[in-house]
């Protein structure tokens, strides 16, 4: 609960953009709860805002490794968040027909710890409101 709590936080000051929901973000893009693409749809969505940092131009785009992110904004944005959080992402991806690579949870306990954290579920559909599923 201790990641929701900062999300809720970060959209009820007016925003949708903060350093936590981008460490969310990329922990989604992490686990597969979204693919590249839709970090690029976000990231074009942040930079429409007034509140958008000069690195989302690249973010737009960016089509690199993963672990590449890191360098184009300049730092490891930071998402508190408990483990049972982040297994619910990986069940988001499961629910969207996706088994990211190397879970460390099954199919199965994914979609179990989606069920036990519904905040997470609130989260992504606020924060990636162009994703149906």
């Amino acid at each position: 609960m201790k990641g929701l709590a900062v999300m809720h936080d970060a959209f009820d000051s007016g925003g949708g953009f903060s350093d936590e929901v981008l460490g969310f973000v990329i922990t989604c893009l992490f686990c597969g709860a979204i693919n590249c693409e839709e970090f690029q749809s976000w990231s074009a969505q942040v930079l429409a805002t007034d509140q958008a940092p000069a690195f989302m131009n690249e973010l737009m785009t960016f089509d690199e490794p993963l672990f590449k992110v890191f360098a184009v904004i300049g730092h490891v944005p930071h998402w508190p968040h408990v483990e049972a959080e982040e297994h619910a992402l990986y069940g988001i991806a499961v629910c969207r027909g996706i088994e990211p690579f190397d879970m460390p949870v099954s199919p199965q306990e994914a979609r179990q710890a989606l069920v036990a954290e519904p905040g997470i579920e609130a989260v992504f559909r606020q924060v990636f409101d162009f994703i149906a599923w």
